[in-house]
């Protein structure tokens, strides 16, 4: 090392930045493997999607509101099934005149069997179908409003004013649909006179009862017939929550 002490520092730099190297690529690695697979039956859960002519793959996860109960109550290996309108990245809000970027997703109730998401405080006012309500995670509520109750507080999502009415626990942006705020369904998704016939962009994810054999529940899922009820989609099939991160597929 005495001797060939240039060759000995170059070797020693070298072979810090090589582990440094190695030990980020492990932590993206880590970051990008555990998309949504902290939920308590994440490897159960799958999202549905559909062949849709719309869309210039093939196939598509943007379904109809009522396709998760139909599923639900027409499948027994069905455990749960939850209809979820996610997020877009980039979307904005208004709070107090300033503007700021803040994810929004739409439910009902369902969502709260499925996510292990609680409400902490306030009313569920914000699942009624057409509320002007919201509810806030308690992670955005401390960054927009420090210590102050975010309660009564009036959010613009660029439409229209809401009036925050409850604080829920926070999920891990880590996941596909993460949410600063929820927001209730459109009237119109509930009708039962056209919900069927519009094309919208709400997700249908199920989670399945343990040990069924998956392949022949897919097999079951993509013979079933919805020409009846959609003129958009048909021959289901389903991907892993945890690995619709990898996904690019709308």
């Amino acid at each position: 090392m005495l001797k060939y002490k240039n060759q000995t520092l170059i070797s020693v730099i070298g072979l810090a930045v090589g582990f440094t190297c190695f030990a980020l690529s492990m932590l993206w690695i880590r970051y990008e493997m555990t998309f949504d697979s902290f939920h308590k039956n994440a490897g159960q859960m799958y999202v549905v999607y559909g062949k849709n002519s719309f869309s210039p793959l093939g196939n598509s996860r943007y379904t109809h509101y009522p396709l998760a109960a139909y599923l639900k109550e027409t499948f027994p290996e069905i455990a749960n099934a939850i209809p979820l309108r996610p997020a877009f990245r980039g979307e904005k809000v208004t709070v107090e005149g300033v503007e700021t970027t803040a994810l929004t997703i739409a439910a009902d109730s369902s969502f709260f069997r499925m996510f292990d998401v609680k409400i902490l405080e306030g009313s569920i006012d914000f699942l009624i179908t057409g509320s002007k309500n919201i509810a806030i995670t308690q992670e955005k509520a401390r960054q927009l409003f420090g210590n102050e109750n975010p309660i009564g507080k009036t959010v613009n999502n660029g439409i229209e004013d809401l009036s925050i009415c409850a604080v829920v626990s926070n999920m891990s942006k880590r996941s596909v649909y993460a949410f600063d705020f929820i927001s209730s369904f459109y009237p119109d998704d509930l009708d039962p006179n056209i919900n069927w016939m519009v094309f919208c962009a709400d997700n249908t994810i199920i989670e399945l009862v343990s040990g069924i054999n998956v392949k022949d529940f897919e097999k079951k899922l993509y013979e079933l017939d919805l020409s009846g009820r959609s003129p958009f989609i048909n021959n289901l099939t389903i991907k892993p929550l945890t690995k619709l991160h990898y996904r690019r597929i709308q």
